[in-house]
């Protein structure tokens, strides 16, 4: 039996993000940190008269190349700091240089690590530098700025959104005798059925959206109105993962386990590349974010996207699986005022805009949601999404990582052919174990 079909949700977004954000890295690129990087770092005193402070992103690429366009206008706009920036795609080396005290003064990451780096002593809680900003959380999308927040305190500071929409490839709709996508998660339920193209016992088109699993099946959950719950309690059977995976079952029923498995963990191994399901014309409804927008366009595909339907029970209400990227300063910081100051300018200031701009990206800031420089082409849809959808996220949870795990495996032994009810019986003690 295949174990391990599908990344856990923290992991297959983070993935999706790091190569959405450019990690991907040149020869150029990795020549040019292996004989810089140790000497930026080492700078870490005075620079033409103005403290340094060191910043460690993990943007490469072209996305670099902006990033140190936005660092370059900070320095211009203030003479105290003198922020050095080094594009560093790999988290584990940034977390390694934080914990032997070798790191940076300020770095990016996501939100639903941010639990496990206030438990791990890795980021600095900002409180202090907030009362003294006199912050109002309410600056920021309320489920964006919750992400950052552990125990009441804020360890970091969201500078982008990522949420999810539904992708569909109107050639295979219409070949599906469908003229518009669907209106709701039965609708969509239904569908994914009749778009399922079977040849000699072999899947050749994915009609549902479970590639990738990672984003469908919190999204799928989330349609019924409730989430995975909160650090102080934990709701790994929630009526809304439940129907997942009844909707999964029916599936794999219908197809059958071994096709059905075949296709999935190909498709997972193939995204976002030429041969991606999606993008080769072979999936036809798709749970993914903005990133993808560019990618499905450049691929030649005739295809809508449209928010995540919801279950009939829900009326109009739409939901949505949040991700952040973030700044935030290690606890072993060299600068951490001067860490700061450029936090605020990322976040709160000028800066902020800039890189929504630039990276074109999904802004975390309320106010940053109607501001006509950021109302064009890709974000339309994910912008409606923003305003109009509630927006969840994972219990923010040290133990978050096995919690996702255990999801994982309730997908996964319903996906081998296993029923929903011992499926969620399994991850009720898994989960139980981690939470105590």
């Amino acid at each position: 039996m295949k174990k391990g079909l599908f990344l856990s949700v923290t992991a297959i977004m983070a993935a999706a993000l790091l190569s959405a954000c450019g990690a991907s890295k040149s020869a150029e690129t990795e020549l040019s940190e292996k004989e810089s990087g140790e000497e930026k770092t080492a700078d870490a005193g005075k620079g033409d008269g103005q403290e340094v402070v060191n910043f460690w992103y993990l943007w490469g690429g072209e996305e670099g190349k902006r990033i140190e366009e936005i660092i370059d206008s900070y320095n211009k706009s203030q003479d105290r700091y003198k922020v050095v920036g080094l594009s560093t795609p790999d988290q584990q080396k940034v977390i390694a240089g934080i914990s032997g005290g070798s790191g940076p003064d300020i770095t990016d990451d996501f939100g639903s690590n941010i639990s496990n780096y206030a438990a791990q002593n890795i980021a600095l809680p900002l409180e202090e530098y907030i009362e003294k900003e006199k912050l109002d959380r309410k600056l920021f999308l309320d489920s964006a700025i919750a992400q950052q927040e552990v125990d009441g305190k804020l360890y970091a500071l969201p500078i982008s959104s990522n949420v999810m929409a539904l992708y569909y490839n109107k050639k295979l709709l219409q070949e599906g005798g469908y003229t518009e996508p669907p209106k709701t998660m039965e609708e969509l339920r239904e569908m994914s059925k009749k778009l399922t193209k079977v040849e000699n016992g072999t899947l050749k088109e994915l009609g549902a959206p479970f590639v990738p699993g990672g984003y469908a099946w919190p999204c799928l959950s989330y349609a019924a109105g409730t989430n995975f719950g909160t650090p102080e309690k934990l709701t790994p059977d929630n009526e809304g993962f439940r129907k997942t995976l009844d909707y999964l079952s029916d599936y794999v029923k219908e197809f059958g386990a071994s096709s059905v498995n075949s296709y999935i963990s190909s498709g997972n191994s193939k995204l976002n590349t030429a041969q991606d399901p999606f993008l080769s014309g072979e999936q036809a409804l798709r749970i993914d974010g903005p990133w993808f927008y560019d990618m499905a366009k450049d691929a030649g595909l005739d295809f809508g996207v449209t928010m995540i339907p919801s279950y009939a029970s829900q009326g109009e209400k739409h939901y949505s699986y949040l991700e952040t990227s973030n700044l935030y300063i290690p606890s072993t910081a060299k600068n951490k005022d001067g860490a700061w100051d450029f936090l605020k300018y990322m976040t709160l200031g000028e800066g902020a805009k800039d890189f929504a701009v630039k990276n074109v990206q999904l802004p975390a800031r309320r106010d940053l949601l109607t501001d006509p420089d950021l109302m064009e082409g890709t974000n339309e849809v994910y912008r409606e999404v923003l305003s109009d959808a509630e927006l969840v996220t994972m219990p923010n949870a040290p133990f978050l990582k096995e919690y996702s795990a255990a999801i994982n495996s309730a997908v996964d032994s319903v996906l081998l052919g296993g029923s929903p009810e011992e499926a969620l019986s399994e991850m009720k003690k898994s989960v139980d174990a981690i939470s105590r």
